[in-house]
């Protein structure tokens, strides 16, 4: 009986001793990553394979170029409807993405407006829409995103520090020109 409490413990810090060394330790100490319900069900179901399956076979024998077209148009499609009917977080973040993907800033800061809609007080979403403001001369977008941004953040955290001197930043720069 001894023997198995011994074996059973030896387990359990060696497992945690690859944890801490091969894992994400930090994950254990901070808030858990915020997953919704239906990202977890879009996850479970994700595309059918089949339709997968079907559209590379269909996509093999397109030019580069073609392929680039297709995508950028699908993703066109996406925004035009999200724009007409709106749309769950997941849809606006497949947009995010997709522009990202892209390189379209003004794909992503649409798309990152739209999951702002819906998840006004999300740091981690305040801070790329500020950074894509910023990335696209939109100062003052930039610096009224970031000033939103600022509360949320803990003082002692130290990007709390980099997004105040950014804000004094634009507050000691020549007055901002909004993109038109």
């Amino acid at each position: 009986m001894r023997s198995l409490i011994l074996m059973v413990a030896a387990v359990v810090l060696v497992g945690l001793g690859l944890y801490l060394s091969l894992g994400q330790p930090a994950l254990l100490l901070g808030p858990a990553p915020i997953v919704s319900e239906t990202a977890i069900a879009s996850r479970e179901s994700g595309p059918d394979p089949e339709q997968v399956a079907a559209l590379s076979g269909q996509l093999s024998d397109v030019s580069a170029a073609d392929r680039q077209a297709i995508i950028e148009g699908m993703v066109a499609g996406l925004r035009q409807r999200l724009e007409t009917e709106g749309g769950s977080a997941e849809e606006w973040e497949r947009l995010a993405r997709s522009a990202a993907i892209l390189q379209d800033l003004d794909g992503l800061r649409f798309a990152l407006d739209g999951l702002l809609v819906l998840t006004p007080e999300d740091p981690r979403l305040l801070m790329l829409a500020g950074q894509a403001a910023a990335e696209s001369g939109d100062r003052r977008a930039a610096q009224a995103i970031f000033r939103r941004l600022l509360p949320l953040i803990d003082p002692d955290h130290p990007r709390y520090a980099e997004i105040r001197v950014l804000i004094e930043g634009f507050d000691a720069s020549e007055p901002a020109q909004s993109a038109e």
